[in-house]
């Protein structure tokens, strides 16, 4: 199949939904897919193909607000004017899902999948929330299915609209123990640090942990690896004050990120809002005792494999804190059980291959919609299916020109 992903922000680095894409988008590729991303700049570089992937690079709009609906609405501008038509179009949350009303008219099916419910997000005002509502009404109105990733939001979204949303949730690649090298070198002491990864909006919560790690009485350092405007650092600067246990490492990625993950007593997650957290199920996947907050979709990563605290609550998150820090053989337990739920629930072959299974559903339910029962065979391949239908159509569509202008000149 021919599979068209709108829109990931700076693929290269980007957040959850760039993470998400390159991981589904790449492991489609091994399978025989066709896959392209439509990606707004980054600083990273534009290749024009990452991972098996082709993508096609969109400027990068300011304000930073505006970035996610302009790059969809030019995305979805390129995909209605391509020559080389989609087979699935997979539509990231609710600024690209909304595009799905224009796009409906295209052959392929529209699927839009859901990172979060995006209008509960601390960052927006009244304003951006009501637009972002109005969006998530134009996505349920006008795409083919939805798909979410954590149950909590497939309930949400079910009593919202009454529609159907199948749950897909994101995963992670199981990667081997990295050996202390590059932390050390930062000054870091294995099993000796808190470790906390993730943007640095209010959403994710740093600004609870801090106070928190601030009120125990522990050697562990805390260490805070994720990147944010530069009122947000000033502000949980301001925080951490004088306590020389507090590291912040800014924007970590690759070997280095890997090492954190490896070599860090706890992992913590007090996040006020999540769709399903990549940051918490990596760490789970390297064994760590986690702590979150216990909002739903964190509950629902977590499971019986981690410890969890109030949300928002800052003495809570202390407490929990100390117990996981001081409670070394509880910590191996709890470790080695978030590392099996990560093998049993979150793989990338379970969840590519879901992925499939309703890509292949939606098309050929279109398909049989868009197309008399008598056309179509009655057990086909969608993929395959689709292909013939519509180079069919166009050759038709062909002739019948070329018919047309044989009788206009023959009426000259």
């Amino acid at each position: 199949m021919k599979i068209h992903f709108l829109l990931t922000k700076g693929l290269l680095k980007g957040g959850g939904i760039e993470t998400y894409t390159r991981g589904i988008g790449s492991r489609l590729v091994q399978r025989g897919h066709d896959v392209t991303v439509y990606s707004t700049r980054g600083d990273d570089g534009t290749p024009p193909v990452v991972d098996g992937m082709k993508v096609i690079w969109l400027p990068k709009i300011r304000p930073y607000w505006m970035e996610k609906f302009c790059g969809a609405a030019m995305a979805a501008y390129l995909e209605m004017t391509a020559r080389d038509s989609a087979e699935i179009i997979h539509l990231h949350s609710v600024a690209a899902g909304a595009m799905a009303a224009f796009l409906r008219h295209q052959p392929a099916p529209c699927i839009v999948q859901m990172h979060g419910v995006e209008w509960k997000r601390s960052r927006w005002g009244a304003v951006a929330r009501t637009a972002l509502r109005t969006l998530e009404q134009c996505s349920f109105a006008s795409c083919d299915a939805v798909t979410a990733v954590s149950k909590t939001q497939c309930d949400y979204y079910a009593g919202q609209y009454g529609s159907h949303c199948e749950y897909i949730p994101t995963a992670v690649e199981l990667k081997a123990h990295a050996m202390p090298r590059l932390i050390t070198e930062l000054g870091l002491r294995p099993r000796q640090y808190v470790l906390f990864a993730a943007r640095l909006v209010a959403e994710k919560g740093a600004q609870h942990l801090i106070p928190a790690f601030r009120s125990l009485a522990t050697n562990c350092d805390l260490v805070i690896a994720g990147e944010g405007s530069e009122a947000s650092r000033r502000q949980l600067a301001e925080m951490a004050g004088d306590d020389r246990r507090i590291r912040f490492l800014g924007d970590v990625r690759g070997r280095l990120l890997e090492e954190l993950f490896s070599n860090a007593r706890v992992f913590t997650q007090p996040s006020e809002l999540e769709g399903l957290s990549i940051g918490l199920i990596e760490a789970m996947s390297y064994g760590l005792q986690c702590v979150a907050s216990d909002i739903p979709e964190n509950r629902e990563a977590i499971g019986d494999a981690g410890l969890v605290f109030r949300n928002k609550d800052t003495a809570d998150l202390g407490r929990v804190l100390e117990i996981a820090i001081r409670d070394e053989a509880g910590a191996a337990a709890l470790g080695a059980r978030a590392r099996r739920r990560v093998v049993e629930l979150f793989g990338w072959d379970r969840v590519v291959s879901q992925m499939e299974t309703l890509y292949r559903a939606t098309l050929e339910r279109k398909l049989r919609v868009a197309y008399p029962v008598h056309a179509l065979p009655a057990t086909m391949d969608s993929g395959n299916a689709f292909s013939e239908v519509f180079a069919g159509q166009a050759l038709a569509g062909q002739s019948k020109n070329d018919a047309g202008r044989r009788s206009a000149a023959a009426g000259r």
